[in-house]
């Protein structure tokens, strides 16, 4: 009987087939291959592929699989939903789905991978490889152990100049938060007199300045790195400038290692580091600040956790202020900073990126949001981010500040070359810090060399005869246009009607002093040349007023008037 019936299926398959209009081929007469079986029980009969393979006569590998070795076999594909451990991406490409480790990453004897990526030759040891060039005033030593802060070898700055190399980063979503950990130091425990303090870190095109050279003996510091480091071969580089100062004797900084290292200090991209308070605290310093005294708790209150700053007067020199990391997107248009503050009415918090001032924000009394700006750099870079109290003696100054978090504001869309260079804004942020209440914005346009404000700086004299005040904000100085007809310079309106001490500090990473100005009873314009450097970069302008002793040994005060500052380029100034 089993004989008969399939007699009868193969004759049914045969009469289905001989009724197939002419010229449409079936399994039947076309086969299946090696890979499928032909199936009778439909119509007309079809191909049953095995597992991984498609098409009329199962010669193709179906979605999930491939043959990308080209043997003929139909093999799983990483598009099949492999799953790979951290740091590890599929690869199919040789016929076989496989884990491996990322670009920058190696594979432990655990099994795991881990990072051994960033400068080739990080400590300088190994000249063979020829990983480093160097440019200028730089020199490298392979040196001998423990020569600097134990590295084998050390980068020579004797002044300015710098040493770079380019490799292979992995995509941030395949890492982890990285940092670069330095060795710095000066071959005179004194200071690094041939070099200025501060140093540029450069990302390809970006430069992020560091304070890292400064008096005294080794030091290891670590910068984060943001999304802008990543997925791409990275330009690394470090810089140094040359010092115009003539103190002491002529000593090099010295540098003994450059290498990316994980950090868990690093926040992620998008975010503001424990910005919340939840998850962690921040970093609290004490910095010399005058007769001051100030303290950083983190505190709970209503189901949450916050930072309480509290400056007040008193007999010590002891600042309150707190620092995070924090890594701004690459892909947000209009950077800037918010977080919640309840502040004493006129209390001033001072926020700083990099060591860079940012915003001064003033206390309402009650709570508010508090929205900064950042610069049109920052996207893609990770930063160190700085908050400070600041308070006129004798009232104190008591901060409570939360939820710190990084969006796109469409108010900062405007790009100017100096941040509020005319004064005309008016609200609880500003971008000018300055030391106390003696700086003030003006709002006279009468008096005003335009617009409707400018910035007075008054210096009066105090117990011990002189008493300084500044006020500082950022400058971005645009790419050099390709028919600059000099180079960058910083234009400036000013008053100064007495022979008070008013200096002006612009782009000098680090320098040491600036430009006097002279006495001017009207307003008078002031050109004020910026480095060579400058160029496409966000730096800083400064400036620092002080009264005078008279011959008579009297003490004569300052009111210093500022107004309209902008960039451009100016023929008075060296192109290079």
């Amino acid at each position: 009987m089993k004989g008969l019936a399939a007699a009868l299926i193969v004759a049914g398959a045969i009469v289905a087939c001989s009724q197939l209009p002419e010229g449409s081929p079936s399994c039947l007469d076309t086969g299946c291959g090696s890979n499928g079986t032909c199936s009778v029980t439909s119509d007309p009969p079809v191909c049953a592929c095995q597992p991984g393979y498609a098409g009329p006569a199962c010669a193709e590998c179906a979605p999930g699989f491939q043959d990308n070795d080209g043997n003929g076999l139909c093999a799983r594909a990483c598009s099949s939903s492999v799953t790979c451990g951290p740091h590890e991406r599929c690869s199919d490409v040789s016929g076989r789905a496989v884990c491996g480790c990322v670009v920058g990453y190696s594979r432990t004897r655990e099994g795991g991978c881990v990072f051994t990526g960033g400068p080739v030759d990080p400590s300088f040891s190994t000249p063979e490889l020829r990983a480093w060039d160097t440019r200028g005033q730089v020199s490298i030593d392979p040196g001998r152990p423990a020569d600097v802060g134990g590295s084998r070898g050390w980068v020579r700055f004797s002044g300015s100049g710098k040493v770079f190399q380019s490799f292979e980063m992995p995509a941030y979503a395949d890492a982890e938060p990285l940092a670069l950990e330095l060795d710095v130091t000066c071959a005179f425990e004194g200071g690094c007199s041939n070099a200025r303090q501060w140093f540029s870190i450069a990302f390809d095109d970006w430069l992020a300045d560091q304070a890292f050279f400064s008096r005294g003996s080794f030091r290891r510091a670590r910068v984060c790195l943001g999304e802008r480091a990543f997925g791409r071969v990275l330009s690394f580089g470090l810089r140094a400038y040359g010092s115009s100062s003539s103190w002491g004797p002529r000593e090099d900084a010295l540098l003994g290692r450059a290498e990316f290292v994980p950090s868990a200090d690093c926040a992620r991209p998008g975010t503001v580091r424990n910005g919340d308070f939840e998850a962690g605290d921040w970093d609290t310093d004490a910095v010399g600040s005058g007769f001051l005294v100030g303290s950083v708790v983190f505190v709970e209150a209503n189901g949450g956790r916050s930072a309480r700053l509290t400056q007040r007067c008193d007999n010590t020199e002891e600042r309150a202020a707190m620092s995070t990391s924090m890594s701004v997107p690459e892909a947000l248009e209009h950077p800037a900073l918010a977080f919640s503050l309840e502040g004493t009415r006129d209390g001033v918090t001072l926020v700083d990126v990099d060591g860079a001032p940012v915003a001064e924000v003033r206390g309402t009394g009650a709570k508010e949001e508090a929205v900064v700006c950042l610069p049109r750099t920052t996207p893609g870079l990770a930063l160190r981010l700085g908050v400070a109290a600041r308070l006129e003696c004798p009232s104190a100054n008591i901060l409570r500040l939360d939820d710190f978090v990084l969006r796109s504001e469409p108010s900062c869309g405007a790009l100017e070359s100096v941040s509020d260079g005319g004064f005309e804004h008016d609200g609880m942020v500003s971008p000018w810090q300055s030391t106390s209440r003696r700086v003030r914005v003006v709002r006279d346009p009468a008096d005003a060399h335009s617009g409707n404000a400018f910035l007075r700086i008054d210096s009066p004299c105090g117990d011990d005869g002189v008493r300084a005040a500044w006020s500082s904000s950022m400058l971005h100085v645009p790419s050099r246009p390709p028919n600059a007809a000099g180079g960058a310079a910083l234009k400036l309106w000013y008053r100064l009607r007495t022979d008070a001490l008013a200096f002006v500090t612009a782009g000098e990473v680090g320098a040491e002093g600036g430009q006097r100005l002279p006495r001017a009873a009207e307003w008078t314009e002031a050109v004020l040349c910026l480095p060579s450097e400058s160029w496409g970069r966000q730096t800083s302008v400064a400036i620092d007023v002080a009264p005078v002793r008279r011959p008579d040994d009297l003490c004569q005060s300052a009111r210093f008037d500022l107004d309209d500052l902008s960039i451009a380029p100016d023929p008075s100034c060296p192109i290079d």
